[in-house]
């Protein structure tokens, strides 16, 4: 609703999963750098960790793209509250083996043994990008190491990318014990956050100043440097500007919206108000 007003051609800041808004910070170069050598070095496994927020999933969808363009087969597959059984019927659904509604667990593992043994004879690889596991029960975690057991016999035919938001946990423990290079994201610097607000501005059709210095001082102080949180603190402003006919975003109204998005406004104001209108 606040595009005319501020001269953009779509939402900068949405949340949405999209290759174009990606931003190569120097943190997502140098992960999508470890990506690719994983891939191309024939390596067994990954560990990609970063706080929530920090474009993990994201970044998977970027190397899978890019993989595209390899010998490589790259499939993304998120655990987030899968057991062992559905864990592996998705994966026989991505790499399309076709299992039935009623395949149980056994006719998976064969269907999967199969599969990895051909890619094993023809010397072929697939690259599995699996997100959330650290959220997924621990019986997952026997099977991907049963997985990278079974795809790596004789030849490395099946690789596995496994993200994680923090490294003091048991499955992470597990993983790393099969990892052989861990990547890392971490939050935004002031620099890298100003740079990073100021390409979604680009991209969504904005050429003008539309943050102070001191606005994006305060936006690098509420979000931590967490890309996601900036979403949502830049969304707001730039809606609380629109409401109340700013020419710019100073640092007043940062504060009043890192305040609403805790939940916790400042006081019965105007941000609020076209909230609740809209």
């Amino acid at each position: 609703m606040y595009y005319d007003f501020w001269n953009l051609t779509q939402a900068p800041f949405h949340q949405q999963l999209d290759l174009e808004y990606f931003f190569e910070s120097e943190l997502h170069e140098e992960a999508l750098a470890r990506l690719l050598f994983v891939a191309d070095e024939q390596k067994k496994c990954a560990v990609f960790t970063g706080p929530s927020g920090t474009g993990k999933t994201l970044t998977l969808r970027v190397i899978q793209h890019l993989l595209k363009r390899s010998s490589y087969r790259c499939e993304y597959l998120d655990l987030l509250g899968l057991g062992e059984e559905d864990f592996l019927w998705q994966l026989c659904a991505q790499l399309r083996l076709g299992p039935a509604h009623t395949t149980k667990l056994p006719q998976l593992w064969r269907l999967l043994t199969d599969y990895l043994t051909g890619l094993e004879l023809t010397q072929n690889r697939v690259i599995l990008l699996l997100d959330h596991v650290d959220q997924c029960p621990p019986e997952c975690l026997k099977t991907m190491e049963r997985l990278i057991h079974t795809g790596n016999q004789k030849f490395p035919s099946l690789c596995l990318v496994a993200t994680l938001e923090k490294l003091n946990s048991e499955s992470a423990a597990t993983v790393c014990r099969l990892s052989d290079l861990s990547i890392e994201l971490a939050q935004f610097d002031r620099e890298t956050t100003q740079n990073y607000i100021r390409h979604r501005l680009s991209l969504a059709g904005c050429s003008e100043p539309v943050f102070t210095d001191r606005a994006f001082e305060k936006i690098h102080h509420a979000s931590s440097g967490i890309p996601e949180k900036i979403n949502q603190i830049c969304d707001l402003a730039l809606l609380a500007g629109y409401e109340q006919d700013l020419l710019e975003i100073d640092a007043d109204v940062i504060v009043r919206a890192g305040h609403e998005i805790k939940g916790s406004p400042l006081s019965t104001n105007r941000i609020s108000e076209v909230i609740h209108g809209v």
